[in-house]
């Protein structure tokens, strides 16, 4: 069992595609090599694999790096199934991950997440936390994400730590964090990956 995440910029008009490409094309590099790994499409989309528990994790991980830069955000269609066929580029795959994906994607509209399993009771849920979580991640800076990515992929870092990093007050750190709804995303976060690894467990 795989996650496929499908996903496009949104507002990338409103920037020079050199600039919001290169910056993607560094964001996708977390999670592995094109075009094996992910894969851009049709100008502005894209998809990529990653591990079923990892999968919401990385979603926001490429969400807060894409709010970076502040005239742009993300769209992304997590979806949990089987990779029945792999090809040598990540687009080439199919199975239900890359079907439930793709649908997911195209009945976002005007959200900017969504998790879909084959399981419609646990969709429910997550449809409702993804809701009430985007009220919170679609109002995130530039810096509350430049906060939030760096503690997201640096778990370890205590607030102090990353003051040094980032050359700022631990003062700052922690009201971005808190103003950012940090401890209720990574609630959301460990809650999906407990949640999925009893998914994965109990549908293999």
């Amino acid at each position: 069992m795989v996650a496929i995440i499908t996903g496009d910029i949104v507002s990338s008009r409103t920037l020079k595609p050199a600039v919001w490409l290169k910056h993607l094309k560094e964001g996708l590099e977390m999670f592995g090599t094109s075009p094996f790994n992910w894969e851009l499409y049709r100008g502005d989309s894209f998809q990529f694999k990653t591990t079923v528990e990892d999968a919401l994790l990385h979603a926001v991980l490429l969400k807060t790096w894409i709010k970076l830069l502040k005239e742009i955000d993300v769209r992304l269609s997590i979806g949990i199934g089987e990779q029945t066929f792999e090809g040598t580029k990540i687009t080439e795959g199919n199975g239900t991950a890359f079907e439930l994906s793709g649908e997911g994607f195209d009945a976002l509209e005007k959200k900017n997440l969504t998790i879909n399993t084959q399981d419609k009771l646990l969709n429910d849920t997550f449809r409702v936390m993804t809701d009430l979580a985007l009220l919170i991640m679609d109002k995130w800076t530039d810096k509350s994400a430049e906060i939030i990515f760096l503690k997201l992929k640096n778990p370890e870092l205590n607030q102090t730590q990353i003051a040094e990093k980032l050359n700022k007050k631990q003062s700052t750190i922690s009201e971005a964090l808190k103003r950012g709804g940090f401890d209720e995303i990574d609630q959301f976060i460990n809650y999906y990956n407990q949640t999925m690894k009893q998914y994965v467990a109990t549908s293999s």
